[in-house]
């Protein structure tokens, strides 16, 4: 029983030695999950021209802190009060900002027979016309912020068909 004993605790403690050499694994910290890069969603953002509130001359300044890329203008080129007019600028993030005038509003045409809508490379658009009432109004619509403030002078019968917008200072 003796050399039993003392074989167990020989084992006993050359176990405890493997034991203790052996290296202590430190657990690996799960790798974080990959970063999912968000897509910009673009905003289509829209207003309705209120013509009751609306003044004699009216000027809209730039929809957003950054120009516009382009814009566009949709209106029934034949006939006044047909249709809804739309200024339509868009921004270089796919971003949109609409501007609605009611049917009840209609385009004036200059001497030379085109519709009074102006809009130039700055993407500022110019509209004069009345209601269906005679009210008078005309319109500016700007698209680039730096020009917010600035009075303009139209003039839709130079750099035909395209017409001229010249800023004030």
């Amino acid at each position: 029983m003796k050399k039993f004993f003392g074989m167990l605790a020989i084992v006993a403690i050359a176990s405890m030695c493997a034991s203790c050499n052996e290296e202590k694994k430190v657990a690996e910290a799960p790798a974080p999950a990959p970063v999912k890069k968000e897509v910009y969603q673009p905003q289509h953002n829209a207003q309705a021209v209120d013509l009751k509130t609306a003044k004699k001359y009216h000027y809209f300044n730039a929809p957003t802190a950054s120009p516009a890329a382009s814009v566009v203008v949709n209106y029934n080129e034949k006939t006044p009060y047909a249709a809804p007019i739309q200024v339509k600028f868009s921004y270089a993030n796919g971003d949109t900002f609409t501007y609605t005038i009611p049917a009840s509003f209609g385009l004036w045409k200059n001497q030379a027979g085109k519709f009074r809508v102006i809009s130039d490379n700055k993407c500022t658009v110019w509209i004069q016309g009345q209601e269906k009432n005679g009210k008078f109004h005309e319109f500016v619509f700007y698209g680039d912020p730096k020009h917010n403030g600035t009075k303009i002078k139209p003039n839709s019968y130079r750099n035909l068909p395209a017409g001229e917008i010249k800023y004030r200072k």
